[in-house]
């Protein structure tokens, strides 16, 4: 498992419910309440940016919708949902809703769709993942990157390499169960369930070649930048310290200024994946 699967699951307070491989290390990691420590590794990888999970299909949603001319959802929908040339074009109008609502929504459109708001950093606030075909990856198929959910990409130029799109698009007919997961910017004091990086773009070591040093050199680094970090190692859950000549093998944001650190008494073999990309 990578590394940084280890982290993310050390993040849950207890182990979730059980799932079939390939969607295991996605769908509970990213998406659900808690996370199961023995998963395992996922078959659907595509272009990795430091986190296993960030090679599902990357879309982004906003709280508003492009004009297409056609009747508004009602005012109290928690989605906006328009059929357009035979797709449907969704957004989430609020961001705070219940789950069953989202469900209810989409489940009138005849669409089997979990959609899932979770919390998560400024830098990944309107990113999506999505999982076009949960009942091949629960029976342990590969499911291609691309499926039939797309994006409409806003105009102009994106400073994201995930894109950044304003809706999403489903075909009407879509008959497929699927999974996504939007990202909204956490409240004080929430816990991240979708942790990014911590050298990704926007984040406090971003560009920083952390990989292999120091407990004490990297724990410096971060409290300069005002972030607190915790430890785990060896499926451990968090702690407050560690050995201060451990080396640092992977990190990522837990919440807004804390970071979670994964240790070990050697150092890690260091790959491409390892370098921060700026």
């Amino acid at each position: 498992m990578h590394d940084l699967d280890r982290l993310v699951a050390s993040l849950a307070s207890d182990a979730g419910p059980g799932m079939t491989p390939i969607g295991r290390e996605l769908l509970e990691e990213i998406t659900a309440h808690s996370v199961t420590a023995s998963s395992a590794t996922a078959q659907v990888r595509a272009p990795r940016r430091r986190r296993a999970w960030a090679t599902v299909p990357a879309l982004a949603a906003l709280a508003t919708l492009l004009s297409f001319g056609v009747a508004q959802a009602p005012a109290s929908a928690a989605l906006d949902i328009r059929l357009v040339d035979g797709d449907y074009v969704i957004t989430v109008k609020d961001l705070m809703a219940e789950p069953e609502v989202y469900q209810r929504e989409l489940k009138d459109r005849g669409l089997d769709i979990t959609l899932e708001v979770v919390a998560t950093s400024a830098s990944q606030a309107g990113q999506i993942f999505v999982l076009h075909d949960l009942d091949r990856l629960r029976a342990g198929e590969a499911v291609p990157a691309e499926g039939p959910i797309t994006t409409i990409d806003a105009p102009g130029s994106c400073a994201r390499s995930g894109g950044c799109p304003i809706g999403v698009k489903v075909p009407a007919d879509f008959d497929k169960k699927a999974q996504i997961t939007l990202g909204r910017l956490a409240r004080p004091g929430e816990k991240y369930r979708m942790p990014p990086g911590i050298a990704m773009p926007g984040e406090p070591l971003h560009c920083v070649a952390y990989v292999n040093k120091s407990v004490a050199e990297v724990g410096a680094m971060l409290r300069e930048r005002g972030v607190t970090p915790s430890y785990v190692a060896d499926w451990q859950r968090a702690q407050p310290s560690a050995p201060a000549g451990w080396y640092v093998h992977d990190g990522v944001m837990s919440a807004d200024g804390e970071a979670l650190l994964l240790v070990g008494p050697e150092p890690r073999t260091v790959d491409q994946e390892a370098q921060p990309r700026c």
